[in-house]
């Protein structure tokens, strides 16, 4: 066991095993899918990561847990709950309500390094803003994304959208359009061609392989956590894919793409609506978009702001950090350019 205080609150680290951690996730409604173990198992498979699960005291008194991963980069130990590229949009803590996130930060810094050995922490916490993080040493980027609300009726979640989109749904069937839920099969290489165009059409490609979105299904697959759903058009042939992941209160897009020569058929609109009706069918109580894009704003969900907190143990490796993005961008743009060189037999 490993243990680092910051005052009165204090992280320990406990043994991982799935079973026990989805036990301990269960008694949390708020958790979403990401906290769970299945995520720290595409998580592990895709990047490498070790499950990292704590429990968060105060004055010696359980209050919640903290879940994240240690990955190793460059030689250096790094934390992510999670870290940016994980394809992961929340984590952090589960706490008791009212609980003080800032102090639980705090302790994970001291947690991370003293304990861990850790060079560098991110986190992102649905729960936590800026102002509750003021003086914690904590660093903040930040975003924005869509949220609907799903708790209300189906016709009040449409009249939320413009009457463009309400009309697009209404009518899909007179398109031929008609939205279904996909089994594994080869969806992942379905999704992912879907994918290649919509990054081409920007001079890029693809931030990861499809071998990423293959482990996702496998790891969510035997859960009731994962949404697969795809749009056909009249002639059978697969028109828009989405992947929605979820769990009790919140479902989360986690990539969506479609065949831009069938976009005058509008099959985005059909496809997020559907998947909406799924989740709000499960209980879900929101949608979240999972990240910003104006097009976003026609499904009727609130903009949000998205926090990611980072800290790292020397100001130097902030530094490095900045640098690899802007490399990683690059790497984008120059596999872009191939692909399209390569034409369209290029294989993902």
């Amino acid at each position: 066991m490993n243990r680092a205080a910051s005052g009165r609150v204090a992280l320990t680290r406990i043994e991982y095993d799935p079973v026990a951690w989805d036990a301990i996730v269960a008694d949390h409604p708020e958790a979403e899918v990401f906290h769970g173990a299945p995520w720290l198992d595409y998580l592990a498979a895709t990047q490498g990561a070790e499950p990292v699960v704590a429990v968060v005291t105060d004055a010696g008194r359980a209050v919640g847990y903290f879940v994240g991963a240690i990955v190793r980069r460059f030689g250096l130990r790094i934390l992510g709950s999670p870290l940016r590229g994980w394809a992961t949009m929340y984590m952090g803590f589960l706490l008791e309500q009212g609980f003080d996130r800032r102090a639980a930060a705090v302790a994970l810094a001291h947690f991370a390094f003293d304990d861990l050995g850790c060079f560098h922490v991110e986190l992102a916490d649905r729960w936590m803003n800026p102002d509750q993080m003021v003086g914690s040493g904590f660093n903040v980027e930040r975003g924005h994304t869509f949220v609907v609300d799903l708790s209300s009726t189906e016709g009040e979640i449409l009249s939320r959208m413009p009457r463009g989109t309400r009309y697009d749904v209404r009518r899909a069937g007179t398109r031929g359009l008609h939205a279904e839920r996909a089994m594994e099969g080869s969806f992942a290489d379905e999704y992912y061609a879907d994918l290649i165009t919509v990054f081409a059409r920007q001079g890029l490609a693809p931030t990861y392989a499809v071998e990423r979105v293959r482990q996702l299904i496998r790891s969510l697959g035997p859960t009731d956590g994962v949404l697969l759903m795809r749009v056909r058009a009249a002639s059978g042939d697969s028109v828009a894919t989405a992947i929605v992941v979820g769990r009790n209160e919140t479902a989360v897009l986690w990539g969506a793409a479609f065949d831009r020569a069938n976009a005058y058929l509008r099959p985005n609109e059909l496809l997020h609506w559907e998947a909406m009706r799924y989740w709000r069918a499960k209980g879900i109580l929101r949608y979240d978009m999972g990240g910003g894009g104006d097009y976003k704003a026609q499904y009727g969900g609130v903009e949000t702001p998205t926090y990611w907190f980072n800290r790292s143990r020397y100001r130097v490796f902030g530094l490095g950090r900045t640098a690899v993005r802007r490399l990683v961008r690059a790497r984008q743009i120059v596999h872009g350019r191939l692909a399209r060189r390569a034409g369209p037999s290029a294989s993902p």
